[in-house]
């Protein structure tokens, strides 16, 4: 397994209609966003404005999920409105038209075709078992991880840890700690698993 810490100086900051964007990691490197050439991204963003709408990313799937208060999600293209609670997963297309309302600070999963995506929002002292090829894991507090057999390494809040398989290696079994109150949450994962093309 490959591990990649990010820090917050490796982010780049950029502005959206409804605020700012933090990405974390594009996929591959040299993709680009705004051009839509990339595999998968991951990013945090502020939604400052009372009422904003969804950039479009059509040809893309999408999870969203705030990470402190509740945001109102008007989907025109299903017809549904979604109040979103804090750390909870909301799964959608790049194409659907979606108009938010609340102020909050999101993280993004964007990804193509070839990936099948999942986001889980984790709680001081949870364990987890995870097969995905890519692992990602952004911490809200700073934390201690421990990854299968390898001593625990720490993360400071706002940190990105990337875990890549190499080879056909079993699932990997992940325990987090930290500071805050049980059942607090102090970290987000997501996984991506590569879709072979037919």
């Amino acid at each position: 397994m490959k591990a990649t810490l990010l820090r917050a100086s490796d982010f780049q900051v950029s502005d959206w209609p409804g605020g700012k964007t933090r990405q974390l990691f594009l996929s591959p490197p040299d993709g680009h966003c705004g051009s839509r050439n990339f595999d998968y991204r991951l990013s945090t963003a502020t939604v400052e404005a009372a009422e904003s709408s969804f950039s479009d990313f059509s040809g893309f799937h999408r999870i969203l999920m705030s990470l402190d208060r509740p945001l109102s999600l008007q989907n025109a293209s299903r017809q549904e409105e979604t109040v979103l609670a804090p750390f909870t997963p909301y799964v959608f297309e790049g194409s659907d038209s979606i108009t938010s309302r609340g102020t909050c600070t999101d993280f993004n999963l964007i990804y193509s075709d070839h990936y099948q995506g999942q986001m889980i929002a984790l709680s001081d002292g949870q364990e987890l078992s995870r097969n995905e090829s890519i692992q990602c894991i952004y911490a809200l507090d700073n934390l201690t991880v421990t990854l299968g057999e390898q001593p625990p390494r720490n993360i400071e809040a706002q940190e990105l840890l990337i875990m890549e398989k190499e080879t056909q290696e079993t699932e990997l079994q992940i325990m987090f700690s930290s500071k805050q109150p049980k059942g607090a949450c102090c970290a987000v994962w997501a996984g991506l698993t590569h879709i072979p093309t037919k």
